[in-house]
C-alpha cells in the first residue's frame, strides 16, 4: 500500500515539528487542547478508539512496517520524518517510529450501572501512578475516574504511556475532589476515603455492593482534610510486617478489585 504522505519532513527545525514538540509542556498541552501518543500499541488504540487524531510524524521503517493501521488515518496530515527528525519528538528510550498528535479526548459516557464504582484522586502527583490507575480502572470495570485538582496531568506522557491504551476507553473527569463527593453522596453514593484514622474500618468489612467510591491521596501526605471530612467514611487495607502503607496505584487497585469481585 502507498500512503498519501502530506510532506517529507528532514528538519528538525521544520515549525509543524517543533509545534508537535511543544507537547511535552504540559502548559502547550492545556493551550491548544492536544497530547501527544507515541507507539504502534497506543496509536492502535487511538485508532480503534476513533480518537481525534490530528497529525501523525512517521520514520521510513515505521511507515513500511505499520502502514496497515496509518492508512486509517488517511483524513489527518501523515508527515514521514528521519530518524534525526523523530529523536527532536520522541520521548522513548527505545521508539517506534511513530508519533501521533490527538485532541483531549474522553470516552462516550456509560449507562449508568446497576452498581456503580468511582474512584477519586485527591493530589496525586505522579504521572506514572495515574496512569496505573487508569488501566486497572478499565480492567475492574470502574465507571468512573475524577482526578482531582493538583494531580498530575492525565496527559503527561508518562501518564499516557502507563495507561497503555485505557486512556481512551476510561471515563475521566477533572473535578474539585470535595465537590464531587458531596454531589456523589447526593446521588446515593457510599465514599470512603482510604486513610488511616481512628474510624477506619478493614475494607473487607464494608458493603461494597450498590453505588461506592473509594478515595486515594497524595502519595506524600495522604488525603486532605477537606476531602476526607466530605466522605462518609474512612477504611484501611490490612497488612502484616512493619509496612505501614501503599502506593497510590497498588492501593487503588487492591480496593477496586475489591468493588469488582461483586461486579465482574
Amino acid at each position: 500500500m502507498i500512503l498519501n504522505l502530506t510532506e517529507r519532513i528532514t528538519s528538525r527545525k521544520n515549525p509543524t515539528v517543533l509545534k508537535a514538540a511543544k507537547l511535552h509542556d504540559r502548559k502547550y498541552r492545556e493551550a491548544s487542547g492536544t497530547f501527544s501518543i507515541e507507539g504502534i500499541k497506543l496509536f492502535e488504540e487511538a485508532v480503534a478508539a476513533h480518537a481525534d487524531i490530528k497529525a501523525v510524524f512517521a520514520t521510513e521503517s515505521a511507515i513500511e512496517k505499520y502502514s496497515d493501521v496509518i492508512e486509517k488515518c488517511d483524513s489527518c496530515p501523515i508527515y514521514s520524518v528521519t530518524d534525526e527528525v523523530f529523536e527532536k519528538l520522541s520521548t522513548e528510550s527505545a521508539p517506534q517510529g511513530i508519533y501521533a498528535v490527538c485532541g483531549f479526548y474522553s470516552p462516550a459516557e456509560k449507562p449508568e450501572a446497576k452498581n456503580p464504582c468511582a474512584l477519586i484522586l485527591d493530589e496525586v502527583c505522579d504521572p506514572g501512578n495515574i496512569g496505573t490507575i487508569i488501566r486497572c480502572a478499565d480492567a475492574f470495570g470502574i465507571d468512573c475516574v475524577y482526578i482531582g485538582e493538583r494531580s498530575a496531568d492525565i496527559y503527561n506522557p508518562k501518564t499516557v504511556r502507563a495507561c497503555m491504551g485505557s486512556l481512551f476507553r476510561v471515563r475521566i473527569e477533572k473535578c474539585d475532589a470535595a465537590a464531587k463527593i458531596a454531589e456523589l453522596r447526593e446521588e446515593g453514593y457510599r465514599v470512603y476515603a482510604a486513610m488511616l484514622d481512628d474510624k477506619a474500618v478493614d475494607i473487607r468489612s464494608i458493603d461494597a455492593d450498590g453505588k461506592v467510591g473509594f478515595v486515594i491521596g497524595n502519595e506524600g501526605h495522604g488525603i486532605s482534610p477537606e476531602v476526607a471530612s466530605a466522605c462518609s467514611g474512612s477504611i484501611i487495607i490490612p497488612m502484616s510486617g512493619g509496612t505501614q502503607s501503599l502506593n497510590a496505584a497498588i492501593a487503588a487497585s487492591l480496593l477496586m478489585w475489591e468493588a469488582a469481585k461483586i461486579r465482574l
